[in-house]
Parts: C-alpha cells; sequence; structure tokens
C-alpha cells in the first residue's frame, strides 16, 4: 500500500492539478458572463426623437433659436432614480466658425438623488446619430464617447439648475449630415448610452 502510495502519488497530484485548472477556467467564464450581464443591467438607453428638423435649422440660422433640449432623463433604467441628465443640441453650431457643424452636448441637471450620488458623475456617455437606412445592415450610425475624465468640474454635482454641458462642438458637419438618411421625414433619432465606465 505505502508502496503504491508512492508510486501514483505524482499522477494523481497532476490530475488534481488539472481539475483544479478546469475549475479556474469555468469560475473565470461565469465571471466574464457575469459582468456582462451586470454592464446590461447597469446601461441605461434615451432616444431623443427630434421632428421638423428643417425649421429647427432655419430659426437657428436667422438667430432666432441657438439650441434644443431634449425632455430630461435619469440614468437608472426604471427612470426614477440616478443622474439626472438632459441633451442639449445646437443644429447650427456653438458660434465661432462651428456653424457648419451639428453640436451635441450632454448637460447633468440638479436631480432628486443627488445627495446620495457618487459625485463627479463618472459614467461613460456614448451619443449617437442613428442613420435611419431601412436596412439595418447598411447603417452608418454617427457614435461620439464622452470621457468623464476631460469634462470633471462639467460633471461636478450641479450647484445651479444645470451645469454647463459637455460634448461635441464639431458633432457632425452639415454637408455629412445630409448625406445618408440621417434625416427622413424632417425627423432624427438621437441615442444616448450611459454605461459605467469600464465598458
Amino acid at each position: 500500500m505505502e508502496s503504491h502510495l508512492q508510486s501514483e502519488m505524482k499522477p494523481h497530484l497532476d490530475l488534481a492539478c488539472v481539475k483544479i485548472e478546469e475549475m479556474s477556467d469555468k469560475l473565470n467564464d461565469t465571471e466574464v458572463k457575469l459582468r456582462g450581464t451586470q454592464e446590461k443591467l447597469e446601461t441605461r438607453i434615451f432616444i431623443w426623437k427630434i421632428g421638423n428638423f428643417r425649421e429647427i435649422l432655419r430659426k437657428a440660422i436667422a438667430k432666432k433659436i441657438v439650441s434644443k433640449e431634449s425632455p430630461p432623463f435619469y440614468t437608472d433604467r426604471t427612470e426614477s432614480y440616478g443622474y439626472k441628465l438632459k441633451v442639449k443640441m445646437y443644429p447650427y453650431g456653438t458660434g465661432s466658425g462651428m456653424d457648419t457643424h451639428l453640436s451635441v452636448f450632454i448637460v447633468v441637471m440638479k436631480g432628486e438623488y443627488d445627495s446620495i450620488l457618487p459625485w463627479p458623475f463618472k459614467k461613460k456617455v456614448k451619443v449617437t446619430l442613428i442613420d435611419q437606412q431601412e436596412d439595418p445592415f447598411e447603417r452608418e450610425n454617427v457614435t461620439r464617447s464622452l470621457n468623464p475624465a476631460n469634462h470633471s468640474k462639467r460633471l461636478d454635482r450641479p450647484t445651479t439648475e444645470q451645469n454647463v454641458g459637455s460634448g461635441f462642438s464639431r458633432f457632425l458637419s452639415h454637408e455629412d449630415l445630409y448625406s445618408r438618411r440621417y434625416i427622413v421625414d424632417d425627423t432624427l433619432f438621437l441615442q444616448v448610452e450611459v454605461c459605467p465606465l469600464y465598458n
């Protein structure tokens, strides 16, 4: 018996090591799946439908309006908790040579839950102009990502009704805006996706 234990110790240990490695791989796979599920649960998507765009642009060119704002929304999926945000679009740019572009900004607003949220706002924000091609495979959406590290002061807890917006002065040129089906039936769609910074 003792001789058997001595001679078979290495094969038994090797077998145990293989089993441990298999369990470790399964655990890693489970962690990856769990993290993916968590990211989906923490991701908030808001779609802003902007109708009558030609008239909005005409008024902006005539300086009758400067910007157009979305309804406010909360970053939590249930829409009853989280950071309060809105989208601010400048159809004729933000001035100083930007009148050739559509400008888009995310604005952090004073919300009901600010006192229990961590500040500054540190989530990643993706803004997408949706290409309305009928075939989804032919769509060429335009997406820009907002890195919170570059806009820290603007993402602090608001002390007034809202902060200055963070975003993209040159989101898309007017030339490119009309080059595809970004505007259909005088309507465009801006999608805002709020997700964890590690996504």
